[in-house]
């Protein structure tokens, strides 16, 4: 059940030059929304959190802090079809985890 759907309001279709530039936006510019996310999944003892792979189902980071570092995985409740799809989703998980945390929203100022 293949979904070849090209939604329009989905964006450009994610290509791996495409996922590993926005994986590596997501590090320079996200330290503190990958570490919310982290912490929000359990790695509670999280210092930092980076981008090691990105995808249209998931995410993957890699956690360190207290001495030790180790893969996390976050999957997403659906894959992303697109570039703004999967902005959205990310949105979400992002806004979910800080919400879980008790850490404020940040809004975009672009």
């Amino acid at each position: 059940m293949g979904s070849q759907h090209s939604n329009k309001g989905d964006g450009a279709p994610l290509t791996d030059k495409l996922l590993a530039a926005i994986a590596n936006h997501l590090n320079q510019d996200h330290c503190e929304d990958l570490l919310a996310c982290a912490k929000a999944a359990n790695a509670d003892w999280a210092e930092q959190a980076k981008v090691l792979s990105l995808g249209a189902s998931g995410i993957n980071l890699e956690v360190s802090g207290d001495g030790q570092t180790q893969p996390l995985r976050i999957d997403f409740s659906e894959p992303a079809n697109g570039v703004l799809d999967l902005k959205r989703i990310l949105g979400g998980v992002i806004a979910e985890s800080r919400a879980h945390l008790g850490w404020a929203t940040v809004e975009e100022s672009q």
